[in-house]
Protein backbone atom coordinates (compact mmCIF):
# COMPACT_ATOMS: atom_id res chain seq x y z
CA UNK A 1 0.00 0.00 0.00
CA UNK A 2 0.61 3.52 -1.01
CA UNK A 3 1.80 5.82 2.12
CA UNK A 4 0.33 9.32 2.56
CA UNK A 5 3.41 11.02 0.76
CA UNK A 6 4.01 8.79 -2.06
CA UNK A 7 0.08 9.28 -2.53
CA UNK A 8 0.23 13.13 -2.23
CA UNK A 9 3.47 13.11 -4.71
CA UNK A 10 1.64 10.93 -7.51
CA UNK A 11 -1.49 13.46 -7.47
CA UNK A 12 0.50 16.46 -7.89
CA UNK A 13 2.90 14.44 -10.77
CA UNK A 14 -0.74 13.94 -12.33
CA UNK A 15 -1.84 17.41 -11.75
CA UNK A 16 1.18 18.52 -13.32
CA UNK A 17 1.01 16.58 -16.19
CA UNK A 18 -2.61 17.58 -17.12
CA UNK A 19 -1.96 21.34 -16.39
CA UNK A 20 1.07 20.98 -18.77
CA UNK A 21 -1.20 19.09 -21.41
CA UNK A 22 -3.52 22.12 -21.41
CA UNK A 23 -1.25 24.84 -21.96
CA UNK A 24 0.03 22.22 -24.74
CA UNK A 25 -3.10 22.05 -26.44
CA UNK A 26 -4.02 26.28 -25.31
CA UNK A 27 -0.81 27.17 -27.04
CA UNK A 28 -1.32 25.35 -30.39
CA UNK A 29 -5.17 26.41 -30.19
CA UNK A 30 -4.00 30.17 -30.53
CA UNK A 31 -1.15 29.34 -32.47
CA UNK A 32 -3.30 27.91 -35.28
CA UNK A 33 -6.32 30.49 -34.67
CA UNK A 34 -3.93 33.50 -34.65
CA UNK A 35 -1.87 32.91 -37.70
CA UNK A 36 -4.40 32.63 -40.36
CA UNK A 37 -6.34 35.91 -39.09
CA UNK A 38 -3.37 37.78 -38.94
CA UNK A 39 -2.12 37.25 -42.22
CA UNK A 40 -5.66 36.94 -43.96
CA UNK A 41 -6.62 40.01 -42.21
CA UNK A 42 -4.08 41.98 -43.47
CA UNK A 43 -3.43 40.98 -46.87
CA UNK A 44 -7.74 41.16 -46.90
CA UNK A 45 -7.15 44.75 -45.85
CA UNK A 46 -4.33 45.90 -48.09
CA UNK A 47 -6.17 44.09 -50.91
CA UNK A 48 -9.30 45.85 -50.33
CA UNK A 49 -7.49 49.66 -49.82
CA UNK A 50 -5.18 48.61 -53.44
CA UNK A 51 -8.95 47.87 -54.68
CA UNK A 52 -10.24 51.25 -53.53
CA UNK A 53 -7.73 52.95 -54.66
CA UNK A 54 -7.81 51.50 -57.95
CA UNK A 55 -11.85 52.74 -58.29
CA UNK A 56 -10.91 56.16 -56.64
CA UNK A 57 -7.87 56.51 -59.56
CA UNK A 58 -10.32 55.01 -62.55
CA UNK A 59 -13.54 56.96 -61.36
CA UNK A 60 -11.25 60.61 -61.46
CA UNK A 61 -9.45 59.75 -64.67
CA UNK A 62 -12.63 58.91 -66.27
CA UNK A 63 -13.86 62.25 -65.19
CA UNK A 64 -11.45 64.23 -66.94
CA UNK A 65 -11.76 62.37 -69.96
CA UNK A 66 -15.34 63.33 -70.48
CA UNK A 67 -14.81 66.51 -69.39
CA UNK A 68 -11.95 66.69 -72.32
CA UNK A 69 -13.99 65.24 -74.70
CA UNK A 70 -16.59 67.37 -74.62
CA UNK A 71 -15.04 70.29 -76.57
CA UNK A 72 -15.46 74.39 -76.53
CA UNK A 73 -18.28 75.49 -78.65
CA UNK A 74 -17.02 77.55 -81.59
CA UNK A 75 -20.14 79.78 -81.18
CA UNK A 76 -18.61 80.92 -78.01
CA UNK A 77 -15.51 82.16 -79.76
CA UNK A 78 -14.59 86.12 -78.96
CA UNK A 79 -12.38 86.07 -82.47
CA UNK A 80 -11.39 83.23 -84.51
CA UNK A 81 -8.78 82.72 -87.50
CA UNK A 82 -7.22 80.31 -89.85
CA UNK A 83 -4.83 77.84 -87.85
CA UNK A 84 -2.48 75.24 -89.50
CA UNK A 85 -0.70 72.65 -87.31
CA UNK A 86 3.32 72.32 -88.25
CA UNK A 87 3.95 69.54 -85.67
CA UNK A 88 2.37 67.35 -83.58
CA UNK A 89 3.16 64.85 -80.88
CA UNK A 90 0.93 61.65 -79.61
CA UNK A 91 0.08 61.02 -75.77
CA UNK A 92 -1.28 58.64 -74.18
CA UNK A 93 -2.91 55.97 -73.54
CA UNK A 94 -2.82 57.18 -69.24
CA UNK A 95 -2.22 60.37 -68.71
CA UNK A 96 -2.86 63.69 -66.40
CA UNK A 97 -5.81 64.07 -69.10
CA UNK A 98 -7.48 61.09 -69.07
CA UNK A 99 -7.63 58.14 -71.33
CA UNK A 100 -7.07 57.49 -74.42
CA UNK A 101 -4.72 59.24 -76.91
CA UNK A 102 -4.71 62.80 -77.45
CA UNK A 103 -1.55 65.14 -79.70
CA UNK A 104 -0.28 68.35 -78.76
CA UNK A 105 0.26 70.42 -81.57
CA UNK A 106 2.15 73.66 -82.29
CA UNK A 107 0.01 76.04 -84.92
CA UNK A 108 0.44 78.98 -86.20
CA UNK A 109 -2.84 80.92 -85.98
CA UNK A 110 -3.79 84.14 -88.32
CA UNK A 111 -6.75 85.65 -86.96
CA UNK A 112 -9.22 87.77 -89.14
CA UNK A 113 -8.41 90.79 -87.10
CA UNK A 114 -4.71 90.30 -88.93
CA UNK A 115 -2.62 89.25 -85.75
CA UNK A 116 -0.68 86.19 -85.99
CA UNK A 117 0.06 83.62 -83.07
CA UNK A 118 2.37 80.49 -82.51
CA UNK A 119 0.79 78.16 -80.29
CA UNK A 120 1.48 74.71 -78.87
CA UNK A 121 -2.22 73.36 -77.73
CA UNK A 122 -3.24 69.59 -76.77
CA UNK A 123 -6.34 67.81 -78.66
CA UNK A 124 -7.36 70.47 -80.94
CA UNK A 125 -5.27 69.25 -84.11
CA UNK A 126 -4.56 65.82 -84.93
CA UNK A 127 -1.17 64.50 -87.25
CA UNK A 128 -3.96 64.46 -90.52
CA UNK A 129 -4.46 68.45 -89.82
CA UNK A 130 -0.68 69.26 -90.52
CA UNK A 131 0.00 72.03 -93.26
CA UNK A 132 -4.37 72.17 -93.83
CA UNK A 133 -5.86 75.67 -92.47
CA UNK A 134 -8.28 74.40 -89.92
CA UNK A 135 -11.09 77.49 -89.14
CA UNK A 136 -10.69 78.01 -85.31
CA UNK A 137 -11.71 80.36 -82.31
CA UNK A 138 -10.50 81.36 -79.62
CA UNK A 139 -12.67 80.54 -76.27
CA UNK A 140 -10.19 82.34 -73.79
CA UNK A 141 -7.74 81.60 -71.25
CA UNK A 142 -7.77 78.57 -68.74
CA UNK A 143 -4.47 78.29 -66.47
CA UNK A 144 -2.16 80.80 -68.78
CA UNK A 145 -3.14 78.27 -72.01
CA UNK A 146 -5.29 79.89 -74.84
CA UNK A 147 -8.34 77.65 -75.34
CA UNK A 148 -9.75 77.22 -79.01
CA UNK A 149 -12.39 75.53 -80.37
CA UNK A 150 -12.73 74.00 -84.05
CA UNK A 151 -15.19 74.75 -86.57
CA UNK A 152 -16.02 71.45 -87.74
CA UNK A 153 -15.76 70.02 -84.16
CA UNK A 154 -19.29 69.52 -82.57
CA UNK A 155 -19.45 70.44 -78.45
CA UNK A 156 -21.01 67.73 -76.42
CA UNK A 157 -22.04 69.45 -73.23
CA UNK A 158 -23.99 66.22 -71.68
CA UNK A 159 -19.90 65.03 -71.51
CA UNK A 160 -19.22 67.48 -69.17
CA UNK A 161 -22.32 66.92 -66.81
CA UNK A 162 -21.69 63.17 -66.86
CA UNK A 163 -17.96 63.62 -66.21
CA UNK A 164 -19.03 65.71 -63.19
CA UNK A 165 -21.99 63.18 -62.27
CA UNK A 166 -18.49 60.68 -62.48
CA UNK A 167 -16.54 63.13 -60.58
CA UNK A 168 -18.60 63.47 -57.97
CA UNK A 169 -19.37 59.47 -57.55
CA UNK A 170 -15.18 59.71 -57.24
CA UNK A 171 -15.29 61.45 -54.15
CA UNK A 172 -16.52 58.30 -52.31
CA UNK A 173 -13.86 55.97 -52.80
CA UNK A 174 -11.41 59.15 -52.18
CA UNK A 175 -12.95 60.07 -48.75
CA UNK A 176 -12.12 56.43 -47.86
CA UNK A 177 -8.95 56.32 -48.55
CA UNK A 178 -8.10 59.26 -47.38
CA UNK A 179 -9.70 57.95 -43.75
CA UNK A 180 -7.61 54.85 -44.79
CA UNK A 181 -4.26 56.41 -44.82
CA UNK A 182 -5.55 58.82 -41.80
CA UNK A 183 -6.26 56.72 -39.32
CA UNK A 184 -2.84 54.01 -40.84
CA UNK A 185 -0.91 56.76 -39.67
CA UNK A 186 -2.90 57.49 -37.03
CA UNK A 187 -1.87 54.14 -35.81
CA UNK A 188 2.07 54.21 -36.59
CA UNK A 189 2.35 57.56 -34.44
CA UNK A 190 0.89 55.76 -31.41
Amino acid sequence: MESHDERLARRAAERAEIERQLDREEAEAQASAAIPRQRGGKLRSAAAFIVIVLVAATLISLCVTLIRLAGYDFADASRTGQATATYCTKHGPVTNRGFGYWHRCVATIRWDDGGTDRLVTDEVFTPADIGEAVRIGDVGEHRGRRELAREDTPVRPWFTWIGVLVGIVALIPTFFVAMILRESLRFRRR
